[in-house]
């Protein structure tokens, strides 16, 4: 019983690795074409063409984040563990009042 499970594990484990690489080749296609067809002169020029796109903000979301509530964000994730299914938070008081602060509606309710 275990030996089938430790194949189906294997299986499973050389599926996702796939996908993996089909899923970054079809993004790599999927780059090519857009540079292609934005007639974008450099790299830097077609990556400007998205600036607008909220996904491609990140790096503008973050600067919001003051140096504390950046540390006090990565502590928390760091604290969190993996139990195969999904993360786990150990403190998941201290994690809701810290972004209690992010609310629109301050007030407690």
């Amino acid at each position: 019983m275990a030996s089938e499970l430790e194949k189906l594990d294997e299986l499973q484990r050389k599926l996702n690795e796939r996908k993996r690489k089909a899923r970054t080749k079809e993004y790599q296609k999927l780059g090519r074409t857009f540079y292609r067809k934005s007639q974008a002169k450099t790299f830097a020029g077609a990556h400007q063409m998205l600036a607008h796109v909220p996904m491609f903000q990140q790096s503008a979301q973050k600067a919001n984040l003051t140096d504390t509530q950046m540390q006090q964000l990565t502590t928390i994730a760091d604290s969190m563990h993996w139990n195969g299914n999904f993360w786990q938070i150990e403190d998941l008081n201290h994690v809701s009042k810290w972004l209690a602060q992010f609310r629109t509606d301050q007030g407690q309710n």
